[in-house]
């Protein structure tokens, strides 16, 4: 196949993971996509982490949208043959297989290429941690591992037989570990890499790692389904670039429909004018484009039950002109020791570097007291610029159609919805009054 549909001749060893050339392609096209909904056609770089034997992803992307890689490898033997796989199809030029330590992710790599932009990584982590491929795997011959043909105590066999070397199997922490410690790295990395991918193999691994992603100052990130035949994977994308697109809107996608009462259908500029004061009192930030429409966006919710809010405020209110009693100042147990804690924004960089992200704690014996300790600590953290975009959709005033459009860019379409539904209800009471 890869020979016939694509013109590449690669070398499989017969104890390296055999790769399912339509799954690996759809994860080229997804990142193809991506590129072009983000308007980067040129200069393209990739990073293919684990390229494996066959060096899959980096052939494909460099022969079929002329990318170019450096892919990255653990394993001795798969990278010598990966570096066959390349020069035998004459992208020497284009591809860089590099060994590296199994502990290392992406940041020694970018590091090292410090003259270069990295447009984004990928890679496709194995399923399995260390423990449990030892329970699904049988061990052969040399480093290669093979699954059982069946389990009588979970499920029927895997309809074919695969066989692989250990690395290429499982990894410590498995698909979350591994992806986890590819996060970190992008953390101290940050704008060095345009955006950041990874294949994930099981759904019940997003959660964790989406977590970890909500965790991290400036990221924002998206979940997208490849599907192919039977099989469902799933892509995590995130990048520290608040104007990066990391997903695309369906075309078929239709727009909410605002229904605009007749006191305002017949003046867009007071129309705009109503919409603008409703946005600003959700706190939704928007942009007007050339054309009229308002591009929104939504940090948090803003809108639920703001009935039972408007209770709230009038109920602490009432609380706080009340005069409270006296009450006893409570005792604290004091000790004499001394804390003195520093905190700073770093650059994104590591702690090697005097302007990186450090933690440095001292304890020193206390000179006024006996068996007493002075401690300092000093920690630089990035620290979040922007907040996490909970939805972003385009506002179309149609005052032929006597409507205003919600049109979803990308985040949570529930959120969307729960706007359109707040917005019905501002405009039929402007309707009443």
């Amino acid at each position: 196949m890869l020979h016939n549909d694509f013109g590449l001749d690669v070398e499989l060893p017969s104890d390296c993971l055999v790769p399912r050339v339509p799954q690996r392609l759809n994860y080229v096209l997804f990142i193809d996509d991506l590129l072009t909904l983000n308007g980067i056609e040129q200069d393209i770089l990739g990073i293919d982490i684990g390229t494996g034997a066959s060096c899959i992803y980096a052939l494909l992307g460099a022969k079929q949208c002329g990318w170019r890689f450096v892919a990255t490898e653990s394993d001795e033997f798969a990278a010598q043959v990966a570096l066959k796989n390349v020069c035998n199809n004459g992208l020497g030029d284009v591809i860089k297989v590099i060994k590296v330590r199994e502990d290392r992710v992406i940041k020694d790599i970018v590091r090292s290429h410090g003259n270069e932009h990295f447009t984004f990584c990928m890679c496709n982590p194995p399923f399995y941690e260390e423990e449990e491929a030892e329970t699904k795997f049988v061990r052969l011959e040399g480093n290669a591992m093979e699954n059982k043909c069946y389990d009588v105590t979970r499920r029927a066999a895997p309809r074919s037989a695969t066989i692989g070397r250990r690395n290429e199997l499982s990894v410590s922490g498995g698909e979350v570990g591994f992806v986890g410690r590819l996060i970190e790295d992008s953390l101290m990395l940050q704008n060095s890499v345009k955006f950041y991918t990874s294949m994930v193999g099981k759904k019940t691994s997003l959660n964790e790692l989406t977590k970890k992603l909500k965790d991290c100052a400036n990221a924002h990130y998206a979940v997208s389904t490849l599907s192919q035949g039977r099989t469902q994977r799933w892509v995590l994308t995130w990048s520290f670039d608040p104007n990066f697109k990391l997903s695309v809107a369906p075309s078929d996608s239709a727009p909410l429909k605002v229904p605009l009462p007749s006191a305002l259908s017949w003046w867009p500029n007071e129309c705009h004018s109503q919409f603008k004061k409703m946005l600003s009192f959700l706190e939704i930030t928007y942009e007007e484009n050339e054309v009229g429409d308002l591009i929104c966006e939504a940090t948090r919710n803003t809108w639920s039950q703001q009935r039972q809010k408007r209770r709230a405020e009038r109920s602490l209110m009432n609380m706080e002109t009340q005069v409270e009693p006296e009450r006893k100042r409570a005792r604290y147990e004091r000790k004499d020791e001394g804390v003195t804690v520093s905190m700073g924004v770093g650059d994104g960089r590591d702690s090697l570097s005097n302007d990186g992200n450090f933690n440095a704690c001292t304890s020193l014996l206390s000179k006024g007291s006996l068996g007493r300790w002075d401690v300092a600590v000093q920690a630089y953290l990035p620290s979040s610029v922007y907040d996490q975009s909970l939805v972003r959709f385009r506002v179309t005033i149609c005052c032929a159609e006597k409507c205003v459009e919600l049109r979803w860019i990308d985040g949570s379409r529930h959120a969307l919805h729960q706007i359109s539904q707040y917005l019905k209800n501002q405009l039929a009471s402007f309707s009443r009054a």
